[in-house]
């Protein structure tokens, strides 16, 4: 469904972000690892993973492939 998101970081906590693609933001979950490397404010590109399920959509971002490729494995 989506694979990358590009746009700015409007909120960061714990475990997700907000980015702002063209004025819609996106609840995306995020590890430690991307988290870190993210700024609020300032733009970003996250690859995605999407999850569909009965009564969620869920989106997964990180920060590089490598990342994305062991959380595939899992």
């Amino acid at each position: 469904m989506f694979a990358k998101l590009s746009g700015m970081i409007d909120d960061i906590t714990l475990t997700h972000v907000i980015m702002d693609v063209q004025g819609v933001g996106y609840l995306v979950a995020v590890s430690a690892r991307t988290r870190g490397r993210l700024e609020r404010g300032s733009p970003a590109r996250l690859l995605i993973e999407t999850q569909v399920r009965e009564d969620a959509i869920n989106l997964y971002g990180f920060i590089d492939a490598e990342e994305q490729a062991w959380f595939r494995l899992l």
